[in-house]
């Protein structure tokens, strides 16, 4: 019998796609079950080139997961997990059980539905209080295996900012990352129409460029332009500028072999405590998960020039990042972190009914 009644195990679905994932992809499915549900993957909606071993969808997976659990507890709900051995389709399983502990469902439903990526420009140098870099690097510390990594000092700041810029010049020069961008880029209506994928107003660049963008669709023209450094003016506008911008970049990295969905939780938890305290946020996962396909996957997919390049830029991110062992520890994610000019356009999400099975 159930004791959980299914309009609050679809609220708690509705919290849990308000998570993250690479390009909007949505990769999730839900079964409703006695007491809660489980989380199947969606094939449909995975194995872009940036979702290299599943990992982009293993975080967007912990990312749903810690929603879930934090808004059940704001209905009085524990949550309890069990996770399955062979996650390539059923991953998790979560039940609910009544708990005394509560907290107030208004303000975690606002925290949660309104966390968004903020690609927009940030204001030039209005720093971020000390206290609250302290809190956040107290948050994700409180795990023994995770580190938030600040880039505050000039240097360290200006190096990171060459080896973020430098590894999404690679993006604009690789034919297969070029065209899942376009396979998940929404121009106008259509992405009020899918609710999924990425949202050209949601890019924070100005409109003249959203023309450009259409135009270099064809895979053709752009590595043409990309002989005469199309590539470089894109990687200037598209990620120089924005960190530059930014008041603060960080990188949360896993010491050891990463379980990815218990990042996944660590890197909402803290993406979440950074917007409720007025930060708008942004995520940069091309290192990161490029270099989970150099180390996991041999790097298929990259020609040798780019391994090469590859290689110099994680040298580049751990000579920056104090205590990262290249050969062991992992990066999760980089943020660049700021004050917002202006309410950036927040991404759509499918209907809910579309998620269940």
């Amino acid at each position: 019998m159930n004791t959980i009644p299914n309009e609050q195990l679809i609220k708690l679905i509705e919290a849990g796609i308000q998570a993250p994932s690479a390009d909007n992809g949505q990769p999730w499915k839900f079964k409703l079950i006695e007491d809660g549900f489980e989380l199947w993957l969606d094939p449909d909606n995975m194995g872009l080139f940036f979702d290299v071993k599943q990992i982009a969808t293993q975080i967007s997976c912990g990312a749903v997961i810690e929603n879930i659990v934090t808004f059940a507890k704001a209905l009085g709900l524990k949550t309890n997990i069990t996770y399955f051995d062979d996650p390539s389709d059923k991953f998790a399983r979560l039940t609910f059980t009544p708990s005394d502990s509560q907290t107030s469902e208004s303000q975690i439903s606002q925290m949660l539905f309104n966390r968004h990526s903020d690609r927009n420009l940030f204001q030039f140098n209005k720093k971020i209080p000390d206290t609250l870099i302290g809190e956040l690097t107290s948050l994700l510390q409180s795990d023994e295996h995770h580190r938030l990594h600040c880039y505050q000092k000039p240097k360290t700041r200006k190096a990171i900012i060459k080896t973020i810029t430098a590894t999404d010049t690679i993006r604009f020069i690789h034919k297969r990352v070029h065209n899942d961008f376009y396979k998940v880029l929404r121009f106008g209506s259509s992405a009020q129409q899918t609710r999924d994928g990425l949202a050209a107003a949601t890019l924070g660049i100005e409109s003249f460029m959203i023309p450009i963008l259409q135009l270099l669709k064809p895979w053709k023209l752009t590595q043409l332009l990309n002989l005469i450094g199309l590539h470089h003016i894109m990687a200037l506008r598209g990620t120089w500028l924005p960190m530059k911008s930014a008041s603060l970049i960080v990188s949360i990295t896993h010491k050891g072999t990463a379980n990815y969905v218990e990042s996944g939780r660590i890197m909402q938890r803290f993406w979440l405590q950074a917007n409720e305290a007025g930060l708008s946020v942004q995520a940069l996962g091309a290192l990161p998960l490029f270099l989970a396909r150099l180390h996991l996957a041999q790097g298929e997919g990259f020609t040798p020039a780019q391994l090469k390049t590859l290689r110099g830029l994680e040298d580049d991110f751990a000579n920056v990042t104090p205590g990262f062992n290249k050969a062991s520890d992992q990066a999760i994610m980089l943020f660049r972190l700021g004050y917002s000019k202006q309410p950036a356009s927040k991404p759509y999400r499918r209907k809910t009914e579309s998620f269940l099975m």
